[in-house]
């Protein structure tokens, strides 16, 4: 039997984040003792939503990256810092990571959800490849085959062993429909 494993969570795919490649590319990634200020232009589907102050300070320790920016209607003014670090890579070099600021795991990317940047597991974000095997249109193709199985074991007279897969399709049906209201819930907020 097929069961759900995280409905109605947000995807990691869909999820606007920041990368350390990003900071690279956008020329907010400072020398050593040194610091960087940027404004980062948020947008979707190519219409500006906003923007947002970002300040990278590398400095062994103490590097950070601090988000400044107005959230909401009422303008409520936020602002708020992840840690940077810094690990020698095999082969020379280094690589850096964020240190996410509410769980303090070391993570390659921030996921901007309710108003806040964090790390995809404090947002409670899924990878849509993990939410392939409990997908909606697998549930519907599973009800669809355990129906099929109850009726040809009523027709060869064993109606409780049909009775049993009935159920389970009644009960994956009602988890596809659940899904469903879910995903149309969260696309209405958007």
């Amino acid at each position: 039997m097929h069961h759900i494993i995280h409905p109605g969570r947000d995807m990691v795919e869909e999820t606007p984040r920041i990368t350390i490649e990003d900071l690279r590319a956008w020329g907010l990634i400072p020398g050593p003792g040194e610091e960087r200020q940027g404004t980062i232009t948020l947008s979707r589907d190519g219409v500006m939503t906003g923007s947002l102050r970002a300040t990278v300070r590398m400095d062994g320790v103490m590097s950070f990256i601090r988000f400044e920016y107005v959230l909401g209607e009422e303008k409520r003014p936020v602002r708020y810092e992840h840690g940077l670090e810094c690990f020698p890579c095999y082969l020379g070099g280094h690589r850096i990571y964020f240190r996410c600021g509410r769980c303090f795991r070391r993570v390659a990317a921030l996921y901007l959800s309710g108003g806040y940047y964090a790390c995809r597991h404090c947002h409670d974000l899924a990878y849509m490849v993990s939410q392939e095997h409990g997908s909606i249109f697998e549930m519907i193709d599973r009800a669809n085959h355990l129906r099929s199985l109850a009726k040809r074991l009523r027709k060869y007279g064993h109606p409780r062993k049909a009775n049993r897969l009935l159920a389970r399709a009644e009960k994956l049906k009602g988890a596809s429909d659940w899904m469903a209201a879910q995903w149309v819930r969260r696309r209405a907020r958007r």
